[in-house]
């Protein structure tokens, strides 16, 4: 089973400043179930009320976002201008 990412590192940096945080978002996982939880059965009643146009797929589609959450894994994203600025993003 694939696990989430337990933390995000952020670093913005210029000619005049250097500027990095740490996000831990095995914080932020439990508030997030907490919500899914509260929020199923309005989803399930979405779901059952768009079923006659074909868009209950669309309504229930939390196990894709979770499997892509998943696969975030090891991303690392490096953007760079012309004139030494950069950010990165790394998630681990």
């Amino acid at each position: 089973m694939n696990r989430p990412p337990c933390i995000m590192r952020v670093r913005i940096r210029n000619k005049d400043t250097k500027f990095g945080i740490w996000l831990p978002l095995f914080l932020i996982f439990p508030v997030v179930a907490i919500l899914v939880i509260a929020l199923a059965p309005l989803a399930l009643l979405a779901a059952l009320i768009v079923l006659p146009f074909g868009y209950a797929r669309t309504v229930l589609c939390a196990p894709a976002l979770f499997s892509v959450l998943c696969s975030m894994r090891g991303l690392e994203v490096d953007v760079v201008s012309g004139d030494e600025e950069s950010v990165l993003v790394m998630v681990k």
